[in-house]
């Protein structure tokens, strides 16, 4: 009985770094907006700037996920994605060459990625009862149909085509995160609460 308490006191302190993945989505929105406000920016800087991008939101998730290693769902889906982005920034950052060649195969991929990790986050969520899990859904959905569309055709995309679904995808990326940290948020003051 003592190793279920332990456990179940460790879970309730577990997600009270939400705001990780708050920063997180802030980041892939703000990056989303500046990418329609300077559409004229050479589709090299956007490579980059999206490998640094991934980068950062990789290092954040793996943080949040090594924090929260008694929490018992969703860590899973964290900690795998945030490697699988860090690997992913690490090769767009120090290949330029490479990521402004194939930035519409490596975004289709990394959205796919987000997007499943997203779908089965906010699943997890839903099943402890957390409130919003189904607009996380949503945005996990319109990442996997942005993934695809750019998976199957990636070649028909244009450097104009690719900036343009770049910030639309940002956008979606920093939505979902963003709503999934108030979830976890939402977790943290459910598990809080009785010790008030």
């Amino acid at each position: 009985m003592n190793k279920l308490s332990s456990l179940i006191e460790q879970s309730k302190q577990a997600v009270r770094h939400w705001w990780l993945l708050l920063v997180v989505g802030i980041a892939l929105l703000a990056v989303g907006i500046l990418v329609f406000i300077y559409p004229a920016r050479s589709y090299l800087d956007l490579s980059v700037l999206f490998g640094w991008l991934i980068l950062f939101s990789g290092v954040m998730e793996v943080v949040l996920a090594a924090r929260s290693r008694h929490f018992v769902t969703g860590r899973g889906w964290m900690l795998a994605g945030g490697i699988i982005e860090i690997i992913l920034g690490a090769i767009l950052v120090f290949n330029v060459a490479l990521s402004a060649v194939t930035l519409p195969i490596f975004l289709g991929f990394w959205l796919l990625m987000r997007s499943f990790s997203t779908i089965g986050l906010a699943s997890d969520m839903h099943v402890l009862g957390i409130r919003g899990s189904g607009w996380t859904v949503l945005t996990g959905v319109l990442l996997l149909i942005c993934s695809l569309w750019m998976l199957l055709q990636p070649l028909a995309f244009g450097t104009t085509a690719v900036v343009v679904w770049v910030g639309l995808s940002l956008l979606f990326a920093g939505i979902s995160t963003v709503s999934l940290s108030l979830q976890l948020r939402s977790a943290h003051c459910i598990a809080e609460a009785p010790r008030r």
